[in-house]
């Protein structure tokens, strides 16, 4: 019972630190979109501030590792904690693009190791039964901290210092629960399997395409859809209300769509969604001057339509892929987004400096329209998995970092593989219900 009880605690005090962060991160992101829209910088130069932060996660998602294995998981936490609350204070200090990309970038490989932290120590105090809901509740938990996060950005004005203090609080109190977390986290020994676009080319064509698609849908719209609003007119409460609309929207619909891929081809719940998100946001672009209250309902079954996608997309390749696979499929999975989430607010930013707002809108839509075109195309080429063939959904957070806590998963899941099929006798081989490894 006690220790029950303490397992409780250290998973409380684990996702309370996280929700800090997320809910820092959260208001930093449309923090600076606005505020670099009020200094005058051109939506080129906001996408590429944004772009620095995905750039970042994606170095930090390879490097974390070794920083923790070198010095500790609260070492690497305290020293990743504090760069990212000090950077969060440089961009008051200097006020220059070039310098806010630079900023931008460290924030996002601090944001990596920190989260690598936090799913690492997850897996530790989870166990093989309770693990899935552990991942879901992490998934969910990242959602709703970034809704808090966005209506913390009503608190003072983004011309201001305050919520540049603010983002830097939130991070240095992180710190606090998870120093006294008495969970561990053990590194696992040996070397890991290496991510491999290749590996994921192999086993789910469709799976890489539209990874990459969904990075820069996230990249773009986490990054530039506060000046978006800015730009047509939103207050800065207005703001942070259609940023947690489109949030809310995903964290409505996670569950049930996650849980209807689990019944039908997961590549027609994928085009489905990209089609309506794709017919939303043209509509929305074309509608000309709507009501705010439409605008926040669009957002909210864009939101609901495009973030839960996501996790569907995880899914279907792991159906396709064999469980031997999994770890070099997961980390080019990882790199497809942070591709993509690098080069969207890149491109989104030159869309809107030539066509106005708009050009933000088409472009999302555009991402969606191509993702439900291939989805299409794929599924004429190569038939879906049969439904026993399936692996159970699990909600997975939107975030290009190298999941420990999914990879252990990965790595106990092909442990046992292998132990089932030593314990096996030869006759039933043939009859073993393994996954297929055709493309998809």
């Amino acid at each position: 019972m006690r220790s029950a009880s303490n397992g409780f605690i250290t998973f409380f005090f684990l996702l309370l630190g996280f929700a800090l962060l997320q809910m820092g991160n959260g208001l930093q992101g449309t923090l600076l979109a606005v505020r670099a829209d009020g200094e005058g910088f051109s939506a080129i130069s906001i996408g590429l501030i944004m772009s620095g932060f995905y750039i970042g996660m994606s170095l930090g998602s390879f490097s974390g590792g070794r920083l923790i294995e070198q010095a500790g998981h609260i070492r690497v936490f305290a020293a990743l904690a504090s760069l990212g609350s000090a950077a969060a204070l440089v961009h008051l200090l200097l006020i220059d693009p070039v310098a806010w990309v630079l900023v931008r970038t460290v924030t996002g490989f601090c944001f990596a190791g920190l989260i690598i932290v936090v799913e690492s120590w997850l897996n530790a105090s989870a166990t093989s039964d309770n693990r899935g809901t552990v991942l879901s509740v992490y998934a969910v938990c990242s959602m709703a901290a970034g809704v808090l996060g966005q209506f913390l950005f009503t608190l003072a004005s983004p011309a201001a210092f305050t919520l540049f203090v603010l983002v830097s609080i939130l991070m240095s109190l992180a710190l606090v629960p998870i120093s006294l977390s008495r969970a561990t986290a053990p590194i696992s020994e040996g070397d890991q399997e290496s991510p491999s676009i290749r590996r994921l080319w192999e086993f789910s064509p469709f799976g890489a395409i539209a990874m990459l698609l969904a990075g820069a849908t996230f990249g773009a719209f986490f990054g530039l859809a506060p000046l978006y609003a800015q730009r047509n007119g939103f207050g800065q409460s207005e703001i942070a209300i259609l940023m947690a609309a489109f949030t809310l929207g995903g964290l409505a619909f996670q569950f049930p769509i996650g849980m209807l891929s689990d019944r039908v081809n997961r590549r027609m719940v994928v085009i489905g969604a990209a089609a309506l998100a794709c017919l939303l946001l043209i509509g929305l672009a074309l509608g000309g001057t709507l009501p705010k209250a439409v605008i926040y309902g669009a957002f909210f079954a864009i939101g609901a339509a495009i973030l839960p996608a996501f996790s569907v997309i995880v899914a279907h390749v792991n159906d396709r892929a064999p469980l031997t696979a999994l770890i070099a499929v997961s980390g080019g999975l990882i790199l497809m987004q942070g591709i993509g989430a690098a080069a969207g607010p890149v491109v989104a930013g030159g869309l809107m400096e030539r066509w106005g707002p708009a050009g933000f809108i088409l472009f999302i839509a555009a991402l969606q329209g191509l993702t439900a075109i291939y989805g299409l195309a794929r599924i004429f080429i190569v038939e879906g998995p049969a439904l026993n063939d399936k692996t159970g959904f699990t909600a997975a957070p939107i975030t290009p970092v190298v999941s420990e806590l999914e990879l252990q998963v990965y790595e106990e899941a092909a442990e046992e593989a292998a132990e089932d099929s030593a314990e096996a006798p030869t006759e039933e081989s043939d009859e073993a219900g393994t996954i297929p490894a055709a493309t998809s």
